[in-house]
């Protein structure tokens, strides 16, 4: 090949390689480097989108399809969704006089999980609430009509049963016990209200934290029917229906914002309670 020859081969070459969009199969440098957006491919010394491209090692069974733009080996960081309040299980039961009432959710809780009992009677406000391996915090309660109240706490795991006690109680005790995952005690807001007609309200809560977990009990006398809280959407829980009838609804929320449930019921005088509980860090 005469001098000329190899001078225009040159420079196709360099042409190819470092043209504004390259095709891959381009050859390397004599340095190893490619454009922007390929690599060097040491199976064939030529650009590819791969470091395995464009030879046999593409096709062998050992080899990883790795793409050379990211590091994809295990120790690199990796952006995990993040995490948000999630309801692990839940149950609710009543009875119809007594001290105190129990209820125990279908498994163990694990430790380290967020119990949150939701529950009242209305006879007066409740004594204590106890067990579900947890210390337990009020974090708000309405207890003019029929009384709702919201109780949180962080179980050790070591008990399934939660016990709700009011001394010399005559009436109806409600009780509702959930158990919550990436969730902490943390409360971040709360309001309450009462009514003796409908619609039921609690007023509204503005939260600072995200994501953050909003819970909306309601309690009302005789067996109401509920509507769907405004402001949704809401899952609703497991509730109780008796002579005192005790509903809640709740929602996870990603960023701070102010929340103004209202429910329709068909019952009469009512208690409403509104909190939000952060979510873990």
């Amino acid at each position: 090949m005469d001098e000329v020859s190899k001078l225009l081969l040159l420079t196709l070459v360099a042409a190819a390689c470092y043209a504004p969009h390259p095709p891959a199969g381009a050859p390397c440098s004599a340095s190893g480097a490619c454009p922007d957006g390929l690599v060097c491919s040491p199976a064939t010394v030529t650009c590819e989108l791969r470091a395995i491209d464009g030879g046999p090692a593409d096709t062998s069974p050992g080899d990883a399809a790795v793409d050379a733009r990211t590091d994809a080996s295990p120790d690199a960081p990796v952006d995990a969704a993040p995490t948000v309040p999630v309801l692990v299980q839940q149950a609710a039961t009543f009875s119809s006089a007594g001290n105190s009432l129990s209820l125990t959710l279908p498994s163990a809780p694990i430790a380290g999980h967020v119990l949150v009992a939701i529950g009242g009677d209305p006879l007066s406000s409740l004594d204590s609430v106890s067990g579900g391996g947890a210390t337990w915090t009020l974090a708000t309660r309405s207890t003019t009509e029929a009384n709702v109240e919201i109780w949180v706490g962080v179980t050790n795991g070591s008990s399934a049963t939660v016990t709700i006690s009011l001394a010399g109680n005559t009436s109806q005790f409600t009780l509702a016990v959930s158990e919550w995952a990436n969730l902490t005690n943390l409360v971040d807001a709360t309001n309450k209200a009462t009514g003796t007609t409908g619609p039921a309200s609690a007023g509204s809560i503005t939260t600072t934290g995200a994501p953050a977990l909003v819970l909306f009990g309601v309690a009302a006398f005789s067996s109401p029917t509920w509507g769907v809280p405004t402001g949704g959407p809401w899952t609703q829980m497991t509730g109780v229906s008796a002579g005192v009838s005790q509903a809640a609804w709740y929602r996870v929320v990603p960023t701070p914002g102010t929340f103004a449930p209202i429910v329709t019921q068909t019952g009469s005088s009512w208690d409403a309670a509104l909190v939000a509980l952060r979510g873990a860090p």
